[in-house]
């Protein structure tokens, strides 16, 4: 009976603690972009091709990864932390109960907030930390 408690409070819980995760992920590189800030180049290469680096612009491009990131972790976590806004509770799923659609669907998001921040974040993390 306990584990089966056990299980419910992880799978309810689960969405916010990978969620968790990329804003922890945001919060640690955006700590690092201030540290490194002032030892950044005031030129950094913003956009890549085959050839390597032909676009280049202002230092100041970092933060507005970091903003971007940002505001697309405040619509992933409305939508998992608010799921009777976005999601109607019908009878259209697939699975067993909207309960579960649901949930599944938090599931996702959340994941997805990960790799998000994970490519924001790696995409200039190689322009302050040499």
């Amino acid at each position: 009976m306990q584990d089966k408690i056990f299980q419910f409070y992880v799978l309810m819980k689960l969405p916010k603690i990978i969620f968790g995760i990329s804003v922890f992920l945001l919060v640690t590189y955006s700590i690092v972009l201030l540290m490194k800030y002032p030892s950044v180049p005031e030129t950094i290469p913003i956009h890549y091709s085959e050839g390597g680096p032909d676009g280049f612009g202002n230092k100041i491009f970092l933060w507005l990864d970091v903003s971007v990131n940002a505001l697309l972790l405040v619509f992933i976590g409305w939508t998992i932390y608010f799921p009777q806004k976005m999601f109607s509770k019908n009878d259209d799923y697939l699975e067993t109960s909207p309960e579960t659609a649901i949930k599944n669907r938090q599931i996702v998001l959340s994941a997805v907030s990960v790799i998000v921040t994970l490519i924001f974040c790696g995409l200039s993390l190689k322009e302050i930390i040499p």
